[in-house]
C-alpha cells in the first residue's frame, strides 16, 4: 500500500508540474481589478471631480457604472441605465485621475468614451474600453446628452466617487 501511495503521489506531482508548465504564462499577467456599483447621480462635476454646485440638476434617471482593469493595461466601463429619457443618445466617458479641472472632452488624454442608446422604455447599458493613462490612479463617470446651443448639458449623472484603477 505504501508503493501505490507513493506511486500515486508522484503521478500527481507531475501531473502539477505540467499544468503549472502550460499556465505560467497566465499566471504572469497583472491581475485586473474588480468592479463595484458606482451609483450615478444628477451632480455635475469639473475635471477634478469638484461639484460644480451652482448648476441645477438635469435628469431623472437611475444609473449605474462599473468600471475595472481587466489586467493588459485597458480600462473596462459599462453604464447601466433605468427610466432615462426614451429613445435618446447619451454620451459617456471614464474620466481618469489624477487631473486639471479642464479638458477632459472626448478624445483628451486620460478620457475613455462611448455612447449608450436608450430603448422606448427609457433603458439601456453599454460596454466599451480603452487604455490606462500613465500615471492615472483612478476614475469616474459622466453620462449626459449634450445641449446644442449651451455648455451645460440638457442631462446629466457622474458618478458619487472615484474608484481606483
Amino acid at each position: 500500500m505504501t508503493k501505490l501511495t507513493t506511486t500515486t503521489f508522484a503521478a500527481a506531482a507531475a501531473g502539477l508540474v505540467a499544468l503549472a508548465a502550460t499556465t505560467a504564462p497566465l499566471a504572469a499577467a497583472a491581475p485586473g481589478t474588480a468592479s463595484s456599483p458606482m451609483p450615478m447621480s444628477s451632480q455635475w462635476r469639473a475635471c477634478d471631480f469638484t461639484k460644480l454646485p451652482w448648476v441645477d440638476a438635469k435628469g431623472d434617471a437611475r444609473a449605474v457604472a462599473h468600471v475595472r482593469t481587466d489586467g493588459s493595461g485597458m480600462l473596462v466601463a459599462t453604464v447601466d441605465v433605468a427610466t432615462a429619457t426614451p429613445n435618446t443618445r447619451y454620451d459617456v466617458r471614464v474620466i481618469q485621475t489624477p487631473r486639471p479641472s479642464q479638458s477632459c472632452g472626448a478624445g483628451a488624454p486620460g478620457v475613455v468614451s462611448g455612447s449608450l442608446q436608450t430603448d422606448g422604455i427609457g433603458g439601456g447599458s453599454t460596454t466599451f474600453a480603452g487604455p490606462v493613462a500613465t500615471g492615472a490612479t483612478g476614475a469616474w463617470v459622466v453620462l449626459d446628452v449634450p445641449a446644442p446651443y449651451a455648455q451645460t448639458p440638457v442631462e446629466f449623472y457622474t458618478t458619487e466617487y472615484v474608484t481606483s484603477v
